[in-house]
């Protein structure tokens, strides 16, 4: 116990320097960026719908210089060929940032779970980590560093929980529901591709591991080494109380993350929003993980289930699914709206303080 706390005590300082640090040279990067895509993660509304203006005006002011060449007909033909071309060629540069936004998504969920349930394979079948603090802390890592690597492309939303509140509660030009489901597939596949990376790193271990306990995966036992992938809830934690605490931890979860992006919150730097984020999911890891083991993302959590039927675990794999599905979901519904629709309403008009 004694080598524990001085490892805990030697792994704070160096978590929290990690966080500053990463806010502090990502701010004027984040700053620079912030104008090119309207991200929903870090510009409010009215923000959102001035940058798709200055964007639009942008793309369409050329066509408009080169209408000046008209035939002896009068005809503007040279005018209406120029539109055509600039049609097509704005047609492209929105696929191309539709792309570049999947894939930032596709590599911020991987990250979060590459790591996230790395730190669990290596606490569960190896003993390197010790207790929930050392997870947990190795989780803020995780998803300050996806955020802050994703977030000027595709707004970091890592969780299809979080795109359908955002859709819902707060949506934009920049985000609807056309993109919820891509997103959502993305999302889906990179956690898919985080658990399947992890499953060839440990499997010699998951294999020695089993071997060891007298585990079968395919049975009932096997949700003991399944755990590493998705989350499950044992007895004597209900279903009832596992639904509860997914909801609530979403809704907190949620909550923060629509409160600290609010364009009438001033109180927080924009860099130091990843942190933030990431500091809030391990907080809630430490609270909540003995009940369900802390999902708070549909993608999280169905992704690795689907490696783990791979793998061998089958329908095991799935047990209790829906829980980590629709519980976040219904929370993340929940800590949009009261930070968007009773913290900082649309009639609130913005303050200095």
């Amino acid at each position: 116990m004694k080598i524990n706390r001085i490892s805990y005590l030697l792994f704070l300082p160096w978590t929290i320097t990690f966080g500053l640090q990463c806010a502090a040279t990502s701010e004027a990067f984040l700053r620079s960026t912030s104008l090119q895509y309207g991200s929903p993660l870090r510009m409010g509304r009215k923000n959102q719908l001035e940058t798709t203006k200055k964007l639009t005006v942008q793309r369409i002011q050329p066509s408009r210089l080169n209408q000046g060449r008209i035939n002896e007909s009068g005809a503007a033909l040279r005018g209406f060929s120029d539109d055509n071309n600039s049609g097509a060629v704005e047609a492209n540069n929105r696929k191309q940032v539709t792309l570049r936004e999947l894939l930032a998504e596709v590599i911020g969920t991987f990250l979060i779970v590459q790591i996230g349930t790395g730190a669990v394979m290596s606490a569960l079948y190896t003993n390197s980590l010790m207790g929930l603090f050392q997870i947990a802390s190795v989780w803020i890592i995780a998803v300050t560093v996806a955020i802050c690597t994703t977030a000027s492309i595709s707004g970091a939303h890592l969780n299809p929980a979080i795109s359908i509140a955002f859709a819902a509660v707060r949506p934009s030009e920049n985000f609807t529901w056309r993109k919820v489901i891509p997103y959502s597939a993305a999302q889906l596949l990179g956690a898919g591709l985080g658990s399947a990376t992890n499953l060839i790193l440990y499997g010699s271990l998951i294999s020695t591991f089993e071997a060891n306990n007298g585990i079968v995966r395919a049975s009932s036992l096997g949700i003991a080494s399944a755990k590493a992938f998705g989350e499950y809830f044992v007895a004597p934690v209900s279903m009832g109380v596992a639904f509860l605490a997914e909801t609530i931890g979403t809704a907190i979860l949620s909550f923060v993350i629509f409160s600290l992006t609010n364009e009438k919150n001033d109180g927080v730097k924009d860099s130091f929003i990843p942190p933030m984020i990431g500091l809030t999911v391990g907080a809630l890891i430490a609270v909540l993980a003995p009940l369900t083991q802390a999902g708070f993302n549909p993608a999280r959590d169905f992704g690795p289930r689907i490696v783990a039927w791979c793998a061998g675990w089958k329908t095991v794999a799935f047990t209790g699914w829906w829980v980590y599905i629709i519980g976040p979901i219904v929370g993340a519904l929940l800590g949009a709206y009261v930070a968007d629709k009773i913290l900082y309403p649309d009639s609130l008009k913005h303050q200095n303080r």
